[in-house]
């Protein structure tokens, strides 16, 4: 007799459905998706022992922990060639990916060069019945893009943020039907929500303009660029509100004034949590171009482990006048190697062009920055002499 139980999944995830009987899981899908259908012979809801053994083997593996067992399964259905596929992916370390061409000429070596196609192999990685156990999601398409999941593009996206992938090496189309039109109740709700902030400050009430499109600003920070000493509006936000506002950054990054998106990636980057949780959108919706897409990718990037190598990477790969996220990353972090990194850059972009930063906001940064090594002794002061005489010398009047 089948069996079918549910399982909670953490934030950002859909819930799982697993099948079995008395003896071995035989599916684990995500809730909702085309392959639950599959479920359809269970004939009862019972927790079995094999199940509560897979309850906790993905605790385990949403905690952030490797389980250190794996529950006993059985795949029905299994061709020679689906076999092989399978012994692939279980060979495909935690946090790593690998394309669907890679498991083909791996395949083709293990039968002294047969040829096999990519393709075929695709068809058996997306019919894998044991998702995240056996792990398809690390499976990629050529040059690093993302193909289609069965249990959904964002639940991959998830699951390979949560191992720690480098998401930066990975493509994703952005999604068609984007919303282009901005709904009143929901710019209401927002602006109540920054009303509630701003209340506990002191400062003035939250307005919209609409001037080719709505932008809600907030009167008391709208005076020019915001700066580190302004009040952290944000910093006893709700989760309700901090949820609403995050959705309505990653759809509507020009329902923003600057002042306040800068705000919004200050408090994104202390809830990283709710970052993570969206990564599949996030990513999904990132313009480099953008400063409230790139700096919530970026907040995102300092609640996570080896965010300070991609960080670093990224001084290299992020053109001038895009760098708004990058720097509020660097500026979170507390790693000395990317303070380093960031210094060794300043001093490249000042030796490579006289005329640097003269038009963007990169000399702005470079003052915040210096400010910030001084007081906090980060850097001895003839280290940073370089730096001073230029940021100071580049303001005197010219006769």
């Amino acid at each position: 007799m089948k069996y079918i139980w549910k399982y909670k999944t953490p934030e950002g995830f859909d819930d799982l459905v697993m099948c079995g009987d008395a003896d071995a899981l035989t599916g684990l899908w995500f809730a909702g998706s085309r392959d639950t259908a599959r479920c359809a012979e269970a004939s009862e809801l019972r927790n079995t022992p094999v199940f509560c053994e897979t309850c906790r083997w993905l605790d385990e593996y949403f905690a952030g922990r490797d389980p250190g067992f794996t529950p006993n399964y059985r795949i029905e259905g299994l061709t020679e060639f689906r076999k092989d596929v399978i012994d692939e992916l279980l060979r495909i370390p935690y946090g790593a990916t690998v394309s669907y061409g890679d498991i083909a000429k791996a395949i083709s070596k293990k039968h002294g060069g047969t040829k096999v196609s990519a393709r075929a192999v695709g068809g058996a990685v997306g019919w894998n019945p044991i998702c995240i156990i056996v792990p398809c999601h690390r499976v990629i398409g050529a040059n690093n893009g993302l193909t289609g999941y069965g249990g959904g593009l964002g639940n991959k996206v998830s699951l390979l943020a949560h191992e720690g992938s480098d998401m930066f090496d990975v493509r994703l189309s952005a999604p068609k039907g984007r919303k282009e039109e901005i709904d009143g109740k929901f710019v209401r709700r927002c602006i109540q929500a920054v009303n509630r902030a701003a209340a506990r400050h002191g400062l003035g009430r939250a307005r919209y303009e609409e001037n080719g499109g709505t932008t809600i600003c907030l009167d008391a920070l709208a005076d020019g660029r915001c700066e580190f000493t302004e009040p952290f509006i944000f910093d006893e936000c709700s989760d309700d509100d901090a949820k609403l506002l995050l959705e309505s950054f990653i759809d509507y990054r020009a329902l923003y004034q600057y002042d306040l998106a800068f705000q919004l990636s200050r408090l994104l980057a202390r809830r990283g949590s709710l970052v993570r949780a969206r990564m599949g959108r996030v990513l999904a919706k990132t313009d480099w171009r953008s400063y409230g897409s790139n700096g919530l990718l970026l907040s995102y990037l300092v609640s996570r482990k080896g965010s300070d190598s991609l960080i670093r990477h990224l001084l290299d790969a992020v053109c001038e006048d895009n760098r708004d996220g990058l720097f509020l990353a660097c500026w979170h972090s507390s790693g000395k190697k990317v303070q380093k990194c960031l210094k060794r850059k300043f001093e490249e972009w000042i030796a490579s062009d006289a005329s640097w930063g003269g038009s963007t906001g990169e000399a702005w940064w470079l003052g915040a920055f210096l400010s910030k090594w001084t007081a906090e002794g980060t850097f001895p002061y003839e280290q940073l002499q370089l730096l001073t005489q230029w940021h100071f010398g580049r303001q005197l009047p010219t006769l």
